[in-house]
């Protein structure tokens, strides 16, 4: 699983500049945030993946068969698979209702249907981060987001 993040990690951050990292008076362009997640999600699962492949397996986790938080490798595996297949319909969403409206949606679904979050501290967490999202690019950052057929 490591291993698939690395390349798509390292294909986002090959791909981005296509975009364009940098745009007018040195303002950063399209490509600068997946060039720089991209990368850095390569490196610390490149990270990730040496150190599992160089440390033993505990005793403990071995009888016990879950992570810090209790999951077993199949529950982690679910979630996973579970966000692979959200993420492109996220990204399908965005020309619909917009980048900050589309990726709230997604932190909200993640947070109660994958996590198991109560409802409504998901929403004030989804809304606060839709709001970073929007406060970060569009007001900061001047850069235009797309905003789907609602205008926002």
């Amino acid at each position: 699983m490591l291993i698939g993040l690395v390349v798509l990690g390292a294909g986002f951050a090959f791909s981005a500049p296509v975009y364009g990292v940098f745009g007018e008076q040195g303002r950063i362009g399209p490509g600068f945030v997946p060039m720089v997640a991209g990368g850095l999600l390569a490196v610390l699962a490149a990270v990730l993946l040496r150190r599992q492949l160089s440390q033993p397996v505990s005793a403990g986790e071995v009888q016990s068969g879950t992570d810090d938080f209790g999951r077993t490798a199949g529950q982690r595996a679910w979630i996973l698979r579970r966000v692979f297949v959200l993420l492109p319909v996220t990204v399908l969403a965005v020309p619909v209702v917009g980048m900050v409206c589309a990726f709230g949606g997604l932190v909200l679904v993640i947070s109660t249907w994958l996590e198991g979050r109560r409802v409504l501290p998901a929403v004030a967490f989804s809304v606060a981060v839709a709001g970073g999202v929007w406060v970060v690019f569009a007001v900061l950052l001047a850069v235009p987001l797309p905003t789907g057929i609602f205008g926002f």
